[in-house]
């Protein structure tokens, strides 16, 4: 029980952490619109309601597209940098590929030649 009380505190702590962490940069874009309250139990609050509600509708998709922006830039540097840091890799695991492919089409190369001149009958 100890074990699992222990494994969900750090599970808990990676989603706080990482929520933190968005809120960091998407607070580089000020603070997000607080969505009003509408009222509409007679024509001039609802007049009102209809005015708050186009404010709120215009900062909040100025708002969202400047998180996004952010997000995307952000996004696209750690693709970025993966990307730089997976290229070793994927280069030595080209190179193993390439070399095993040429050593499997010599041995082939040279076992069908041997088999040919000791009159193996091929495979079918």
């Amino acid at each position: 029980m100890k074990i699992l009380l222990q494994a969900g505190i750090v599970g808990l702590g990676l989603i706080v952490g990482s929520t933190a962490f968005a809120q960091d940069w998407a607070a580089s874009c000020g603070h997000e619109p607080k969505a009003p309250a509408l009222n509409v139990s007679n024509v001039s609050n609802y007049n009102s309601s209809v005015e708050h509600y186009t404010a709120y509708d215009k900062a909040a998709r100025a708002y969202y597209g400047c998180v996004a922006k952010s997000a995307h830039a952000k996004q696209a540097a750690i693709s970025q940098k993966a990307a730089a840091d997976m290229e070793p890799y994927k280069k030595v695991t080209t190179e193993v590929r390439t070399r095993i492919t040429a050593n499997l089409t010599k041995m082939q190369t040279e076992l069908k030649a041997g088999g040919k001149k000791l009159g193996a009958k091929a495979k079918k």
